[in-house]
């Protein structure tokens, strides 16, 4: 595919990071002064202009040898929404009869007035849906105060194109910050949850693993509620993605051949630059107790799942009425949160409870030794993911795919880096793995 130009990301270490394009300016609150300190986030997403419309499944063969290299070099390949549908196996779960639909919030700063023009263009071209079909209707909330941001635009953009092909049947909102000030972004998340009392929360951003953060987590204890963040993209553990009430999304590399009829020939290792390691400020919930890759850490490790975030395996994009190719964990956070807000969808139509990741309500134990006696509530997604499909190895091997090519770097427990490998079943670098989503919304719904 020819390129226009491709925006480079410098990195930069600094408290706070979203997983977006150009220098992002976040003022998070400092809790000794009552201050704002300026902190720049890095934006940690990959973006590559085409010079034309897709005309054709834009995916190239890129079959290549495991025994390559472990992080072998890959030629850039970009996917349609209906060929991730088939790659990760989506299945249509749309609202019974009589039964609600279910509802994802899509936190982001700043507001973009072209947001619902460039998903008509995304959802309408050849390589989507088609000229025929109608896109989903999204809600968009602007909070007072709110201004434009291109880089945070072509995040939104991202976002609800993503959740929108992945579940177009859920009740889609948009919860634009006035800004990326934390105090706006954190005000946005207690919209999503109370005002528009939203099932699962998508979060694209974040931050470094500082304990002046942990006094946030009780925005992420609401009962009843799934929040899922992006693990980031500089090999490193973030904030909120580290907090053991959210599901960490961490990213993989995908290739597959478009000349084949079967998804067989698709492939998927680690991607180098997804963050991974041990939280140095959460303690391991007692979820990851029983993974033996684990065994004799104390300190939460990320991500708990992985899916598509390689920037060389990019997602087709529409941004101000042009295309991109875009990655990084950008993609793969709002993708999950769609896929559970399908297993919630599922729940709701059979007349249950929907599925929470909140592990523990009181948000001052994530950072202290858990209570040998507390028990997490039965919806809890996490601890179905690890201590009954990932210990079952015929649930497992049916429900994730499980990556066992590549290594990436990410931090130790101390604040370090070192290199991980992957492993078969858990590993640091992709987690549980990446899902057959069909078969994990069935499993869910058994909870």
């Amino acid at each position: 595919m020819a390129l226009n130009f491709m925006f480079a990301i410098k990195k930069q270490k600094r408290a706070i990071r979203q997983y977006s394009l150009p220098r992002i300016f976040y003022r998070p609150i400092n809790s000794n002064t009552n201050q704002q300190k300026k902190d720049i986030m890095t934006p940690k997403f990959s973006i590559q202009r085409m010079t034309t419309t897709p005309i054709k499944p834009a995916a190239t063969s890129s079959t290549i040898s495991a025994k390559a290299s472990i992080n072998p070099n890959v030629p850039y390949t970009s996917y349609s929404a209906p060929q991730l549908i088939k790659l990760y196996n989506v299945p249509i779960i749309a609202p019974a009869t009589g039964k609600r639909k279910v509802t994802i919030a899509i936190i982001i700063a700043y507001t973009y007035p072209n947001l619902k023009a460039d998903l008509q263009t995304f959802w309408q071209s050849y390589t989507n849906f088609g000229p025929n079909s109608t896109p989903p209707t999204i809600n968009i909330r602007t909070m007072p105060g709110a201004t434009q941001n291109s880089g945070w635009a072509q995040e939104e953009c991202l976002d609800v194109q993503i959740c929108c092909s992945i579940n177009p049947n859920a009740n889609i909102w948009v919860v634009e910050a006035k800004s990326d000030n934390l105090a706006d972004l954190l005000a946005a998340i207690a919209y999503a949850t109370t005002t528009i009392n939203a099932d699962v929360i998508s979060m694209s951003w974040g931050g470094s693993d500082l304990s002046s953060y942990s006094q946030y987590n009780t925005y992420f204890t609401n009962a009843n509620k799934c929040f899922c963040a992006s693990t980031g993209d500089s090999n490193e553990v973030s904030w909120p993605s580290v907090s053991s009430n959210i599901i960490a999304v961490g990213g993989t590399t995908l290739l597959w051949s478009p000349t084949s009829s079967s998804t067989n020939s698709r492939s998927e290792f680690t991607w180098s630059g997804a963050g991974c390691g041990y939280s140095s400020t959460m303690v391991k919930p007692t979820y990851q107790n029983q993974v033996t890759a684990l065994s004799g850490q104390r300190n939460r490790a990320i991500p708990d799942v992985s899916l598509i975030a390689n920037p060389q395996t990019a997602f087709n994009v529409v941004y101000a009425g042009n295309w991109y190719g875009v990655g990084g964990t950008s993609v793969s956070a709002p993708f999950f949160s769609a896929i559970i807000s399908l297993a919630n969808q599922q729940r709701i139509n059979a007349g249950k409870s929907t599925l929470t990741s909140v592990y523990n309500v009181n948000a001052a134990q994530l950072t202290t030794t858990q209570p040998s006696t507390y028990t997490p509530p039965s919806n809890n997604i996490q601890q179905y993911l690890y201590k009954t499909i990932l210990t079952n190895s015929a649930k497992y091997s049916s429900i994730f795919n499980d990556i066992t090519i590549g290594t990436d770097v990410g931090s130790t427990a101390t604040g370090g880096k070192t290199t991980y490998s992957t492993a078969t079943g858990y590993d640091i670098t992709t987690g549980i793995g990446s899902p057959n989503v069909i078969a994990l919304c069935s499993e869910l719904c058994n909870i």
